[in-house]
């Protein structure tokens, strides 16, 4: 069982959680544009940790994130099973402008350990608390260069995100419409719609459900061929005496035959942050 749409939707991740690799040449950590400073404090946050994947295999790498004040940067080096590195850079710049409102751009780019690369760039307009839109472009490991416009609006509790890719290589469009809504008791549901360029859909639903230590996700997928794939994970996050973090990640895909695909990986990392400015050193006549 393997679907041409494996989860494709299902990777709405809950802030704070580190992304895991999905495939051999990806990289273990993101850095993308959007998801704002929230109530970060200025600093440098560095991480080293490995990861390991039921069916891509493992690895280790080494990030660093810097938060000053209208922006943010960070690099991500990663080496897999086979030795292969690569390497993610990405910064992101903002501007307020009023109350609740901003502007900002991105810039992006990865090497990947099979020496292919990517980049994206693009300007970002906040109009509203929990309302922006993005204008960018984005150049593929095989050259194609998508032109990318998001709109993102809030209401009552309700996040829409509704995304263009319009590939100006091959002159194909594909959309993706998701809706995001959290319920009282934590927990969300994601809903999202693919429209492929030959106008077939493929969707997917959701649900996110807090846990004592992370949260569990069920949900479905429908593919374009009307089929429908079950999917489950759980998800929980642990620290040791030392500090280290290990997020680990079970669970199964059953395809429309009935087929089950398992599916787990791990993830332990080691944190360390400096403020910025980072405190004084007393001195020894204080």
């Amino acid at each position: 069982m393997k679907p041409n749409y494996p989860l494709i939707f299902g990777s709405f991740a809950f802030a704070a959680s580190l992304l895991v690799t999905t495939s051999a040449q990806a990289r273990p950590f993101g850095g993308e544009f959007g998801g704002g400073r929230g109530d970060m404090p200025n600093g440098t946050t560095d991480r080293s940790g490995s990861y390991y994947s039921l069916h891509h295999g493992s690895g280790t790498y080494n990030s660093s994130v810097t938060r000053d004040p209208g922006s943010i940067s960070g690099n991500t080096t990663w080496t897999n099973k086979n030795g292969g590195q690569g390497d993610h850079t990405f910064d992101n710049s903002y501007t307020k402008t009023g109350t609740g409102t901003a502007t900002g751009t991105h810039e992006a780019s990865t090497t990947y350990a099979n020496g292919k690369t990517s980049s994206s760039q693009g300007s970002w307009v906040k109009t509203a608390p929990g309302d922006s839109t993005y204008t960018g472009t984005h150049t593929g490991t095989n050259g194609d260069v998508t032109d990318v416009d998001r709109t993102t609006t809030t209401s009552d509790g309700v996040r829409t995100v509704d995304t263009t890719y319009d590939n100006t290589t091959t002159d194909k469009t594909t959309t993706v419409d998701k809706t995001i809504s959290t319920n009282a008791n934590g927990s969300k549901q994601v809903d999202t719609t693919k429209t492929l360029p030959d106008d077939k859909t493929v969707t997917s639903d959701q649900t996110y459900t807090k846990t004592s230590d992370g949260y569990d996700k069920t949900g479905t997928v429908t593919g374009p061929n009307g089929k429908t794939s079950t999917d489950n994970k759980d998800v929980t996050f642990t620290k040791d005496a030392n500090g280290d973090i290990t997020r680990t990640a079970t669970g199964s895909v059953t395809g429309p035959n009935g087929g089950t695909k398992l599916i787990g990986n791990t993830e332990t990392w080691a944190k360390t942050y400096t403020p910025n400015p980072a405190p004084a050193t007393p001195s020894p006549m204080d």
